[in-house]
């Protein structure tokens, strides 16, 4: 085992080493922060040191004098300097310099004390400046103590400077009350030396213990990444300092794609253990000189910054990262992501401007099907704010009565009478006009707005219903969001059909694939219900996304549509033709009733009923109706291509179906 020398171990006992240099910075920074008491004690020296000299008439005091005046010239220039500095911090070279710099002023100073009291005592003794001196040691001695204990290389070798010269001349005096003294200043000496080493273990200590919780604070518990409020804060700082530097900065924003269907299915240590191998694989993809975070569940943020960084490549980096499966428990698991990003100072040179950019440009990756990486562009940002715009205006729609619905008819081919009609939204916007659903509704969705406005078409579509045949059924549209208030939706139901007197049994709801995948058994608990009620439950563009034969034996569907894109290739595909008529055959064994949409031509009329489907919808027979024509269109019986003449561009497709 290899012993150190006592001296080098007393050392490295004294000088305990920094935990980091922005701690040694401030150290430092302390010995310069009270310019008042060096530039004065320097003063008070000279002066008493003076006063010695006037009053023995020793020229030897004049040294002394030299001495004091230098020392504290040299400090006070020294603390000029080290003010007007202004170095960085993390400037470790710099910082150690001003610390020896401090040193040797404090030490010399030390040292004149410590030799003006010697001397005073082997020149001058039981004389007035024997007192005089000795109280002024004294009174240094205990100020060193207490003043820079922060630091016991600095504080003990002060004093011991300043003790041992004027012990010994204490001791050299051999009469009994000058040996008690020495023995006083020596008992004083060790409990400073002490003292100061404890004080510094306990600074150091609280440093550590505070450094340990700024991380805490600053840090995701999970990835170990910076959290959202450290990043935002460091992104801020690096925005500010940017004009200065004539760096640009790239905010990379990161989510990932299908993660909560991995946290749902295997549970939430898989998604931790996931969201772990994300953050060393996005860490490794951006390099060390990046800044990564964790700013939500499933969503990072990177920066980056530099000269020109090239900020597309990296970001096609981390995507690229996303091609290997994750493997959890033995098994592997695919994961994507879709990828944002924005380039200060061109896309923004504000914290807000640059996340909304990088966030415009990430929604536009997800909504263009996911796994992809977007830049954002200017036409990004006009998006925004015309859906900005159509929010605020949205608002107001229902109050102001800008919204109108229209009816389109549903017939049956064999007697050509309506059997029901389905209701669809229409905004008729003061000053845009026409809006289609495609754009309204998730708009209307996104801000929960589709629950009054679903409840209004509701009250509206049943009211209107009354004034037909008794017949003919009205169908409208739910929305996913709708069912997210649970029960409220059948009191919601239920209040439209006892407000307007309408039978249940001539209510029809759409929902789509989007309503059954979100929550299973609660959407399954609702509909149930409905169907209690007599009222139908119709299965809307069945056969497109995600549809599933499972949800016919899951559900209580009395209706299903099959999609307008298998209705118009029925003519020119065998493989649309033979998938219709597999899901006929099953509807019919079910006891199902099967509409077909989007019917247009009499080709596709007479295939769709080839296939005994009896329930037509399209413009083959009517385009969607304001109740003032079609009251009277569905008065009588309609004949194919009634619409065909008169077909003109209206505000249609598979969004319109959901607009109600």
């Amino acid at each position: 085992m290899r012993i150190e020398p006592a001296g080098t171990a007393f050392i490295d006992w004294l000088s305990r080493s920094i935990p980091d240099r922005k701690f040694h910075f401030e150290l430092v920074r302390a010995l310069y922060s009270t310019p008042k008491s060096i530039v004065g004690a320097s003063i008070a020296a000279s002066l008493i040191v003076a006063i010695c000299a006037v009053v023995s008439r020793d020229p030897f005091y004049l040294l002394f004098f030299t001495g004091f005046v230098l020392v504290g010239v040299g400090r006070t220039l020294s603390l000029i300097r080290y003010r007007q500095s202004n170095y960085d911090p993390n400037d470790h070279a710099t910082t150690k310099r001003w610390e020896l710099i401090a040193l040797i002023g404090a030490y010399s100073f030390a040292v004149l004390v410590g030799l003006t009291g010697a001397y005073t005592l082997g020149m001058h003794s039981d004389t007035d400046l024997e007192i005089l001196v000795s109280g002024c040691v004294l009174g240094y001695i205990a100020g060193i103590s207490s003043r820079n204990a922060a630091r016991p290389i600095i504080s003990i070798g002060q004093i011991t400077l300043t003790c041992v010269p004027f012990m010994v001349a204490l001791l050299l005096e051999a009469d009994l009350v000058h040996v008690v003294l020495a023995v006083f200043i020596g008992v004083l000496y060790v409990s400073t030396i002490v003292m100061c080493r404890s004080v510094f273990d306990n600074i150091v200590s609280k440093h550590d213990a505070y450094g340990k919780i700024e991380i805490i604070a600053q840090h995701d518990a999970l990835t170990g990444l910076w959290n959202r409020t450290a990043f935002l804060q460091l992104l801020e700082q690096n925005l500010r300092t940017m004009p200065q530097t004539d760096n640009k900065i790239g905010l990379i924003s990161i989510d990932l794609d299908g993660f909560k269907d991995i946290n749902d299915s295997l549970g939430h240590p898989a998604g931790d253990a996931i969201l772990k191998q994300v953050a060393t694989r996005i860490c490794d993809a951006v390099g060390p000189r990046s800044e990564v975070a964790r700013i939500g569940g499933d969503e990072f943020l990177v920066m980056c910054t530099g000269f020109a960084p090239n900020v597309g490549a990296m970001a096609r980096d981390v995507l690229a990262t996303f091609s290997a499966p994750f493997a959890i428990n033995m098994s592997n698991y695919a994961c994507g992501a879709s990828v944002g990003y924005a380039v200060a100072p061109e896309d923004g040179t504000t914290l807000d401007l640059l996340l909304r950019n990088a966030d415009l440009a990430l929604y536009e990756a997800k909504k263009g099907g996911r796994g992809r990486v977007i830049p954002y562009t200017a036409a990004l940002a006009k998006l925004y704010e015309d859906r900005i715009a159509l929010e605020n205006d949205l608002q107001f729609a229902l109050a102001n009565g800008e919204f109108e619905i229209v009816y389109q008819p549903i017939v049956d081919p064999r007697s050509g009478r309506a059997i029901c009609c389905e209701a669809l939204l229409r905004w008729n916007h003061p000053e845009r006009g026409l809006i289609s659903p495609a754009v309204f509704i998730p708009i209307a969705e996104a801000t929960s707005l589709i629950n009054p406005i679903g409840a209004w078409v509701l009250r509206t579509a049943c009211q209107e219903a009354t004034n037909w045949s008794s017949d003919i059924k009205v169908s409208v549209n739910l929305s996913p969001v709708q069912f997210r208030r649970g029960r409220e939706l059948v009191d919601t139901v239920m209040s439209a059909l006892v407000g307007s007197g309408l039978a249940a049994r001539r209510l029809d709801l759409e929902v789509t694939e989007s309503v059954l995948i979100e929550d299973t058994a609660s959407t399954l608990a609702i509909l149930e219900e409905l169907r209690s009620k007599d009222i139908g439950v119709s299965l809307d563009d069945f056969g497109t996304g995600f549809a599933s034969l499972s949800y016919l034996n899951d559900f209580p569907f009395s209706k299903v549509k099959i999609d307008r894109k298998f209705s118009q290739h029925i003519d020119q595909s065998t493989r649309t033709s033979a998938i219709i008529a597999g899901i006929a055959q099953i509807t019919q064994a079910l006891r199902i009733e099967l509409v077909a949409e989007g019917i247009e031509t009499e080709n596709q009329l007479t295939q769709m009923r080839a296939f005994g489907i009896n329930a037509i919808q399209g413009y083959l027979y009517s385009k969607p109706l304001p109740v003032t024509q079609l009251r009277r269109v569905i008065s009588e019986p309609l004949a194919p291509g009634l619409a065909k003449s008169k077909r003109i561009a209206v505000v249609d497709g598979d969004r319109t179906r959901r607009a109600s």
